[in-house]
Parts: structure tokens; sequence; C-alpha cells
């Protein structure tokens, strides 16, 4: 064993008293990959850092997931009833079941100059009002 393998396998049984073989061994099992996204490589194609999640409130060990999944686990504060809503929100969203018809948006997150070109754009072609529905454009006759 290595040196960097035994400082790993020393903070994975001081910190969640499992060690290294057996971090190896679930690896193997999730296939090298983070078992809620599936993914193995981060943007740059760098092999990810799987963390070993645990169970905030029993101290249960469950598994290793990527830092943005483990990220959203803790962010659900462990809850599965309230992972089971996020279900049923992307499943049947508000919007949808009160009016009956997609309401749309430019896409991108708020506040970014990003999205801020994209909404103007959005705005722009006439789909303000939200509705996928083209709008006719108005064209100018030349006299």
């Amino acid at each position: 064993m290595t040196a960097k393998e035994r400082a790993k396998d020393l903070r994975l049984r001081r910190e969640f008293h499992i060690t290294l073989a057996e971090f190896n061994r679930v690896l193997e099992y999730q296939q090298g990959v983070c078992f809620i996204c599936k993914k193995r490589l981060n943007k740059k194609g760098i092999p990810l850092k799987l963390a070993v999640d645990h169970d905030h409130k029993t101290g249960e060990v469950r598994g290793l997931l990527c830092w943005p999944c483990n990220k959203g686990i803790a962010l659900f504060r462990d809850s599965l009833e309230r992972l089971q809503n996020a279900v049923v929100y992307f499943q049947e969203p508000p919007f949808w079941v009160v009016l009956r018809q997609h309401r749309f948006t430019a896409p991108g997150e708020v506040g970014t100059k990003v999205r801020k070109k994209l909404l103007a754009k959005f705005n722009a072609a006439g789909k303000g009002d939200g509705t996928k529905e083209k709008q006719k454009s108005r064209t100018r006759r030349k006299i």
C-alpha cells in the first residue's frame, strides 16, 4: 500500500469507519460512477473523486456520490419525502396542472449575462407571453 493509499485508508477509517478496501469494493459495485447521476468524468474529462455519502441524522454510510449529487442530497435534508415531492414536481409541474398549457421562458440561470441575452431574443421574438405558439411577424411593404 502506498503512502497516499495509507493516508486515504486512515481518513476513511477515522471519518466513516470504513476501510479503503471496503471503499474500493463499493466503487467497483457502482462501476466507478456516481450512484445517482452515473457520471465518471468531470467536464474536463478528469475522473470524478467520489465522496462517501452518509445520513446526517443516523450516520449510516450509504454509498459514493459526486459532489453535486452529494450536495443535492444534503439540500433535501436526507428526506425521502422531499425527494419524492421533487419527483412529483418534475412529473406534474404546478403551472401545467393549473393552466393546462406549457409555459416557457429563456433557458439558463437567472441573473447571468447569457440568460439576459437569450431573454432579450426570446422577448423580441414575441414569445413574451410564455406560450410556444409562433406569432406572425410583421413585415413592412416597400413602396
